[in-house]
Order: C-alpha cells, then sequence, then structure tokens
C-alpha cells in the first residue's frame, strides 16, 4: 500500500512548487479492473504556478509502463504512459468556463485544499486509456478468423432474402 500523497493545490499552485515522486501500478486501485497484471510504477511529476489574470495552474506529468488486457485476445498489452496536462485549478464559487481554456489549452480542475496527489495522476492516466486496448491485428493471439462468424451470418441471411424474393415471384 502507498504512502497518500496529498498538497493544498491553491498555495502549492501560487509558490510554484514541484512534486516529484513514484507510485506501484498495482497501487493504483481505478486502474486495477482494466490491468493484466500490477506489475510496473509510474514515475510522475507535478508542477504549480501562476498565470495570466492571477490563474493557477498545475501540470501533470507521468511516464511508466501498463500491462493492459488485449479486449481481443484477453493477454498482456504492454502500453507505454507518457502524458502532459494542463490542469487550471478552478475555486469554489469559480464556473469552469467551458472546462477548457482555450488560449492556454488546459482542462479545468477543482482546487482542493486536501488534493490528493496520486488520486490526479491516475485521473489523467485513466483520461488517456484506450476505450478497448487491443494489439495490432497482426501482433494478436485472438483467432485470426475474428469477425468471421459475422461474415457467415451475413450469408445465411442472404440466402433468406433470396428465398423470401421467390415467394413474392411465385
Amino acid at each position: 500500500m502507498h504512502e497518500q500523497v496529498v498538497i493544498n493545490s491553491i498555495e502549492f499552485a501560487r509558490n510554484g512548487e514541484t512534486l516529484s515522486g513514484s507510485v506501484a501500478v498495482e497501487d493504483l486501485g481505478r486502474l486495477r479492473d482494466l490491468l493484466f497484471s500490477g506489475e510496473g510504477k509510474l514515475d510522475y511529476t507535478l508542477t504549480g504556478r501562476r498565470g495570466g489574470n492571477g490563474k493557477l495552474f498545475l501540470k501533470c506529468a507521468a511516464k511508466g509502463m501498463l500491462q493492459l488486457k488485449c479486449q481481443r485476445c484477453l493477454d498482456v498489452l504492454p502500453y507505454p504512459v507518457s502524458f502532459e496536462s494542463d490542469l487550471e485549478l478552478i475555486e469554489g464559487g469559480q464556473e469552469a468556463t467551458g472546462a477548457v481554456n482555450e488560449e492556454e489549452l488546459t482542462d479545468a480542475v477543482k482546487a482542493d485544499p486536501n488534493m490528493d496527489v496520486l488520486a490526479l495522476v491516475e485521473e489523467e492516466v485513466l483520461l488517456g486509456l484506450p476505450m478497448a486496448p487491443m494489439h495490432a491485428p497482426e501482433d494478436c493471439k485472438a483467432d485470426r478468423n475474428f469477425g468471421q462468424a459475422k461474415l457467415d451470418e451475413q450469408h445465411v441471411f442472404s440466402a433468406l432474402a433470396a428465398l423470401k424474393t421467390q415467394d413474392h415471384r411465385n
């Protein structure tokens, strides 16, 4: 089990602080259902900054390797993680302007005096994952005739359609 890393996101951004660390993939509970195994670790860096007009931002970056489940063959799918997300801190009474700041190309996240850094990193990882991770067809262990049943099914129905048109002619 990992130690919880908590920051005051507003003070962290105002002071331009930086925090780096590593987390074992197996400690990221929300990812578990998507993983083939919990092997590996993610290295992360969180950096705060003050932007124009007094806005506060966090930059969340992570690198590592996940072992996902291929949704076609259900075998291991190595998946490299490497991202940098710019997040605008939105305080309680503030409204997120469309959740995306067009000028600075950032997403918005609610400011929190007790922000769980690893939960934030995990959320950003989840947002970057494909909906249905799969090997390339030539690398997948699934039956090479994957989808053939659908073609066979179409032939069955085309035969039925032909019978139906014969009945109307008679």
